[in-house]
């Protein structure tokens, strides 16, 4: 036999061993309580990952991430635990998208929803910034101010020329309108090509522009916001899964759907917009409307709390 103190080591080593399996096996799952039984569900964790911003500058999808954040928060009881985090590589948002397909790279994106966007990936149909994305004012040189004063007409304003990021599906919604555009490959780049003289304007939603003209105000002094000019087309963003990745899907609705209801997603949506639909709202515009012919038949127009409409009083 052996001696006493031997023993006592020989379990103490043995209880350690076993508490370090018994932690392995739970660290991939949870256990969550069945309402109103003893019996448990276990859960593994949900990985969720998503695309980097696209410059150091770049804060303009911050609401985002808190949202898909909340939304995965909510959902804690019912569907057990999560990791969030970026993607490690940063892409051009078509290449995000691409690799969402194939199974790769980030899990869940958002972007603003199409028909050919619908058919590739599975959608969850609530306007993340309640539709107000599609109303658009101008970067332009201010040297050009006064000219574009003087428009009246949107057919005046097609004699311009507007600059998209050759991904972004504005691009085309202008040109279906029959604007002329020239397109950029990168975000950045972008302003740089604007006050280059390589187009006239730049469109920008009123979420992003008061920003984005705040944060290169050193780098382009020159660079503002057209004075009297809104344009304005549908464009929800959603965020977007695999085809066949509905469990997350499920998840990410469910707890938007739960911040509908309490009240978080309007909290985050003023959080973040409030400054700048007060900036919008204490000037007079002449607001040009577009079609977006782009649009899938699963827009949830029905739904006016998912809605935000800058031509109209809110309460």
């Amino acid at each position: 036999m052996y001696p006493y103190s031997y023993r006592r080591y020989f379990y103490l080593i043995l209880f350690a061993l076993l508490s370090g399996l018994t932690f392995i096996s739970h660290a991939d799952s949870t256990d969550v309580p069945l309402s109103g039984s003893d019996k448990v569900i276990s859960h593994p964790i949900t990985e969720v990952i998503y695309p980097p911003a696209q410059s150091a500058f770049d804060t303009r999808d911050n609401d985002f991430i808190e949202i898909l954040r909340l939304a995965l928060e909510k959902t804690e009881v019912t569907d057990g635990p999560f990791t969030l985090r970026p993607t490690d590589l940063r892409m051009n948002p078509d290449r995000f998208r691409y690799e969402i397909v194939q199974g790769r790279g980030p899990n869940v994106i958002w972007a603003s929803t199409t028909k050919k966007r619908e058919d590739a990936l599975r959608s969850i149909p609530i306007p993340l910034r309640k539709g107000i994305l599609g109303y658009r004012l101008l970067l332009i040189d201010k040297a050009n101010q006064n000219v574009f004063s003087s428009i009246s007409s949107k057919e005046e304003l097609q004699q311009f020329t507007a600059g998209q990021g050759a991904t972004w599906v504005d691009a085309d919604i202008l040109r279906q309108n029959n604007f002329k555009v020239i397109k950029g490959s990168t975000y950045e780049g972008m302003f740089k090509m604007l006050m280059s003289g390589r187009f006239d304007f730049f469109p920008r939603g009123i979420n992003e522009i008061y920003d984005e003209l705040e944060k290169r105000s050193y780098q382009y002094p020159d660079m503002v916001i057209q004075n009297s000019i809104l344009l304005y087309y549908p464009l929800p963003k959603f965020f977007f899964v695999n085809k066949d990745n509905k469990a997350l899907a499920d998840r990410i609705e469910r707890g938007l759907n739960i911040m509908i209801k309490d009240g978080t997603f309007d909290r985050v949506f003023f959080k973040y917009n409030h400054k700048d639909i007060e900036l919008l709202h204490s000037h007079p515009w002449k607001v040009f409307q577009l079609e977006n012919p782009f649009l899938p038949d699963n827009i949830p127009f029905d739904r006016e709390d998912l809605w935000y409409n800058l031509l109209e009083p809110n309460d």
